[in-house]
């Protein structure tokens, strides 16, 4: 869920400047403990101690007793180490960083004074969802879902933003149906008009969906364009085996094409 709390004044200046309108959303880095700022110091030094004590254990198992023992504490260690060099907690930078959403537009405060800003109208959103999978006797367990999001500004500039911002599942959702509200009209109105649109690999005009490599299918017999495992594919009428299949990542603002073929075909 979003946060509250006021944006740096260098925000609000230039959020102002792009005519973004309200702040509707505000997300913070994930943390894996909320730990306050006056007491991130004595968070670091546990961990660091924490660590210490862990990686000696190990050593002393190893010289003493035997390497296998000795490895896997050691090896809790180095990554333990990772993940507290990676942690907001740790890197004051990552801790401050914050994602805005506005009325019109997206801005991402990177820290050390970074900002990137994009108009919903003008931005280009690519969008990866990675779905980690246990595979054991036959059964899947899925676990650690991670997200990236890349926004390009029309000027070429862009920011990638992960799911290191806590609660992904919102605002992602928000990022695209906010490019959709601000894209897909237009997208529709071009369409009618008789132009191409290109959405990477995938193209749509007023007699049907092509690619590069599949040629044109008509509208007529566009059963589905569906989303699953990473994979748009659109679907023919009567056929098993999808027509077209592209990774979800490749395809920009995935919802306006989702969107607009969706008053095309069927």
């Amino acid at each position: 869920m979003s946060v509250r709390g006021s944006p740096s004044p260098e925000v609000t200046q230039l959020a102002s400047r792009r005519g973004f309108g309200r702040l509707e959303h505000t997300f913070l880095p994930s943390k894996e403990v909320n730990v306050q700022e006056k007491y991130r110091g004595l968070f670091i030094a546990a961990s660091l101690t924490g660590i210490a004590g862990l990686a000696t254990g190990g050593i002393l198992l190893w010289v003493f007793v035997t390497w296998v023992l000795g490895m896997y504490p050691l090896l809790c260690s180095a990554l333990a180490i990772g993940a507290l060099l990676n942690s907001p907690n740790f890197r004051k930078k990552l801790g401050s960083q914050r994602l805005h959403l506005f009325e019109r537009g997206l801005l991402v405060d990177m820290g050390a004074g970074q900002l990137f800003a994009v108009r919903w109208d003008h931005a280009v959103h690519y969008q990866e969802t990675v779905q980690g999978v246990i595979i054991y006797k036959g059964t899947k367990t899925p676990f650690n879902t991670t997200h990236t999001s890349t926004l390009v500004a029309r000027n070429g500039t862009r920011a990638v933003i992960s799911s290191r911002f806590a609660d992904f599942g919102t605002w992602l959702p928000l990022i695209s149906e906010a490019v959709a509200r601000a894209q897909a009209q237009k997208v529709w109105e071009a369409v009618r008009e008789g132009q191409k649109v290109s959405h990477g690999p995938f193209s749509v005009d007023a007699t049907g969906v092509s690619t590069e490599h599949e040629g044109v299918l008509p509208w007529s017999a566009v059963a589905t364009i569906d989303v699953g495992g990473g994979f748009v594919a659109v679907r023919q009428h009567g056929q098993p085996t999808a027509w077209a299949l592209a990774k979800a990542e490749t395809v920009p603002n995935l919802l306006v094409f989702l969107t607009v073929a969706s008053n095309l075909y069927g």
